[in-house]
C-alpha cells in the first residue's frame, strides 16, 4: 500500500475549499468592475457629448446668426441628444459683450426625469469666446 500513487479525499477537500474560496472572492469583484465600466463610459460619453454642445453654440455665436448678442444669450436645457436620448445638457451664458462664458453640463439622466439629481454625475464644460466685431 505505500507504493500507491494518488490523492487522499482530504486533500481533493481542501483543494475544492480552495478554489471554492477563490471564485467567491472573484464572483464578488466582478460586479463592482461592470460597475465602474459603466461609470467610465457614462463619463467618456458625457465629456464627448458637452463638447459637442459647446461647438454647437460656438459656430452659432460665431457664425453671426443670430451672432455675438443674441437676445435672452444662448442659455437652454435639454432632454437628451439625437443619438444619446438618455443624456440632458444644460448651458448657461453670462451673457457678456466682450468675453463670452459659455458653461455645459451634461448628466447621465437615470430616472428619465429630466432633472439632474444628487446621484446623478455630471461633466462641466466651461469655455471662453471673445466677440471678433
Amino acid at each position: 500500500m505505500g507504493s500507491e500513487r494518488g490523492f487522499t479525499l482530504i486533500e481533493v477537500v481542501a483543494a475544492v475549499a480552495v478554489l471554492a474560496l477563490g471564485l467567491i472572492v472573484v464572483l464578488r469583484l466582478l460586479p463592482e468592475g461592470v460597475r465602474s465600466a459603466r461609470d467610465v463610459e457614462r463619463s467618456t460619453r458625457g465629456v464627448l457629448l458637452a463638447q459637442y454642445k459647446a461647438d454647437e453654440i460656438r459656430s452659432q455665436i460665431l457664425g453671426g446668426n443670430p451672432g455675438f448678442d443674441k437676445p435672452g444669450g444662448y442659455g437652454e436645457t435639454g432632454g437628451g441628444f439625437p443619438d444619446d436620448p438618455d443624456y440632458c445638457y444644460t448651458v448657461i451664458d453670462d451673457q457678456a459683450s466682450g468675453i463670452k462664458e459659455l458653461s455645459v453640463t451634461v448628466w447621465f439622466d437615470e430616472d428619465g426625469d429630466g432633472t439632474q439629481d444628487e446621484d446623478e454625475r455630471s461633466i462641466q464644460l466651461d469655455t471662453k469666446i471673445a466677440n471678433r466685431a
